[in-house]
């Protein structure tokens, strides 16, 4: 077994997830680079982000054959029981026998210490399925729907409370289900069916994304920095739901737009493409290596009408003029984005919803003072909390009522369902993942008056 192996590529990084706090989409880009074979790829992606979102569930199964608590195990023994719980419960393609040697050889890699005790507990495993007792589903309602489904209680709390339990056990499920790979054609380049057509013949499968005309969703499909028509800027990774807020805020060539929290740069580089590559686009962020992306992007997509600010969106420091369109994507909890993000669930605290709202609210304020009469500004998050969304909406039409909300529900680039529509004529959308099966999003368009 050399060190290209995926399922040791996975526990690798599974380890330092937990041992250091890393990000896991940012180690699985990094080391992915090294496995030739898309299978390989696929399978450490896989077990990575598997792992992470199920690791509340795993942990459960695994307790029940263990002597001592997980935390007990040094990290990488925790890793690999893990994966290969994982692959024996929720991985159908991996027969059991392989699932347990494999991971008995890899535990003689990495700590042959605990090698016997990897194959006791893993073939128990096998043995016992799915076979144990949950917690109480009525006396322990939020034990067990965190257990159940691997999501911290106090995010179980806030939505049983907001939404019922039908509800949130929907959200949890579309939580926990294998992320899609969005792409955003650049139609600067190529058309989505010529792209599509090139992907298809190296054997990728590819559907067209239904929200917006230029997404395509790739399926079982990891690595894609290395393909060729990504390096050459026929396309780039966007979730549908991201993809939105370029679409609602509207901007044509040779418009004017200030894009106050740009990195890094999906929503920007996808402005300029809708605006054709003509006009202007201000791109602001408070942190230069992040610009720096940005700037990269806009290269690799064939993209010249972006110039970089720096600068700290609650400030605009040296930008003085005002523009035609200006788009607020906020800093935010992300907790829209769980299934996307596997280790998010487990690294963001309650706290910070609560002190978000400010953040959000103050750079929301400045831009619009940024907005031309007859003007529009879109406000957008990648979380499904009210605080961070209806709540700092509300606030921003109390401390500037000359701004009119703008109906969305025709600016669309699909055909919106009736449960929608409600929000949609009052200038609002909050995107569910188990209602629209993308990210989910927030987004909240207003125009500012001519004034008489």
């Amino acid at each position: 077994m050399n060190d290209q192996n995926a399922r040791l590529i996975a526990v690798r990084i599974l380890t330092r997830v937990e041992k250091e706090g890393a990000y896991a989409n940012l180690l699985l880009r990094s080391q992915l680079s090294g496995l030739t074979q898309s299978r390989d790829r696929n399978l450490a992606t896989a077990l990575v982000n598997g792992v992470l979102k199920n690791k509340l569930t795993l942990d459960y199964a695994l307790r029940k054959h263990l002597n001592k608590p997980m935390s007990a195990l040094p990290q990488e023994v925790r890793a690999v029981l893990r994966t290969g719980v994982f692959q024996i419960l929720l991985m159908d393609r991996v027969p059991v026998p392989a699932a347990v040697n494999e991971s008995v050889d890899l535990m003689n890699q990495l700590n042959r210490t605990y090698s016997p005790l990897v194959n006791s507990v893993l073939r128990k495993a096998a043995e016992t399925g799915w076979n144990f007792e949950w917690p109480d589903q009525k006396k322990e309602t939020v034990r067990y729907l965190s257990v159940r489904y691997s999501h911290p209680e106090w995010m179980i709390k806030r939505w049983l409370a907001r939404w019922g339990q039908e509800e949130t056990e929907a959200l949890l499920k579309a939580n926990n289900e294998p992320s899609l790979t969005s792409i955003r054609v650049n139609t600067l380049k190529t058309t989505r069916q010529e792209l599509k057509t090139l992907l298809e013949s190296q054997e990728i499968e590819v559907v067209d994304g239904e929200y917006t005309p230029e997404s395509l969703i790739l399926k079982d499909f990891g690595g894609l920095d290395q393909l060729w028509e990504f390096q050459n800027g026929y396309f780039t990774v966007q979730d549908q739901s991201s993809q939105l807020a370029a679409h609602l805020l509207g901007a044509r060539e040779g418009d004017s737009v200030l894009d106050v929290c740009s990195a890094p740069g999906g929503k920007t580089t996808h402005l300029a493409q809708l605006m054709k590559n003509k006009g202007t686009i201000v791109a602001v962020d408070m942190y230069p290596q992040k610009l720096d992306l940005i700037k990269e992007s806009a290269e690799r997509l064939g993209i010249t009408m972006i110039k970089t600010v720096e600068s700290d969106a609650r400030i605009l420091e040296g930008i003085g003029e005002k523009f035609d369109r200006v788009l607020v994507d906020a800093p935010c909890s992300g907790l829209g984005v769980l299934r996307k993000r596997a280790d998010l669930r487990w690294q963001k605290r309650e706290d910070e919803i609560s002190k978000l709202p400010e953040l959000q609210l103050a750079i929301l304020l400045k831009a619009a003072d940024h907005v031309r009469e007859g003007g529009e500004l879109v406000y957008s998050t990648c979380t499904t909390e009210p605080e961070e969304n209806f709540e700092v909406i509300k606030a921003f039409r109390q401390l500037k009522p000359e701004f009119v909300s703008v109906d969305l529900s025709g600016s669309l680039p699909f055909a919106a369902e009736e449960r929608d529509l409600k929000q949609l004529r009052k200038g609002v959308w909050q995107i569910l993942p188990h209602h629209h099966n993308m990210d989910g999003f927030f987004i909240a368009k207003f125009r500012r008056p001519w004034m008489a």
